[in-house]
């Protein structure tokens, strides 16, 4: 006999393992020293997203969540990390600056991020075997790693990679609440992402420069 809907999705080991990767490549962002590394895990948490999307679509069969999944794999999980590549070898050779944080901190701040997300989640939704309970608590502690990630690097081009982590996180929050927003919202969202990170990437290259460097520090100087 065939599971409804909502508890068959959290039993499934796939969507068990592509929501285990979301919140995981989100860490591994909001760590890395380099931008180059806070992309390489955007891309990954932005696959994992477009993975969780799919398996929602082949089991509602619902065909704007089928053609949602193929939108951010294909703008989420190629074309942003691509162009955000490369702004990333045009600032190659400029030095980077260094996070507030070391990493082992930033991991014990991270965990920390993650342990209060779960337990304040579950607290105001509660718990139970439904996508709600599996899914929320894993994008709104992402969206926390986003922000910490935005918060303790001073580099503008890991700075990005953390908003679209965020952005991420929401679009995993909608999908499951809702199971998918209407088509056209969804695409509106993904043409704005795409527009935002071009200008941000144009913002970075006037920074860099500028000042020879894409620290977001330095732009205190232009106070008068």
């Amino acid at each position: 006999m065939s599971l409804p809907l909502a508890d068959w999705l959290p039993r499934s080991s796939a969507i068990n393992l592509l929501a285990g990767l979301f919140p995981l490549s989100a860490l591994y962002a909001a760590i890395q020293r380099r931008a180059a590394g806070a992309i390489r895990g955007y891309a990954w948490n932005s696959r994992s997203l477009g993975g969780i999307a799919l398996v929602v679509a082949a089991t509602t069969h619902a065909r704007h969540i089928w053609i949602a999944a193929a939108l951010v794999l294909a703008t989420k999980g190629v074309l942003i990390p691509r162009l955000l590549r490369r702004t990333a070898e045009r600032l190659r050779g400029r030095g980077e600056a260094e996070p507030f944080v070391s990493v082992p901190t930033a991991m014990l701040l991270c965990g920390a991020l993650v342990v209060i997300a779960f337990t304040q989640t579950r607290a105001l939704f509660g718990t139970g075997e439904t996508i709600l309970a599996a899914c929320l608590p894993i994008s709104v502690a992402s969206a926390l790693l986003g922000l910490f990630q935005m918060v303790i690097h001073r580099g503008a081009l890991s700075q990005v990679a953390g908003l679209v982590v965020v952005e991420n996180a929401i679009f995993l929050a909608a999908v499951s609440l809702t199971y998918g927003m209407p088509l056209v919202v969804e695409m509106g969202v993904l043409l704005d992402v795409i527009v935002g990170v071009a200008l941000l990437g144009l913002f970075v290259g006037r920074i860099e420069e500028s000042f020879e460097s894409a620290d977001t520090t330095l732009l205190t100087s232009l106070k008068g």
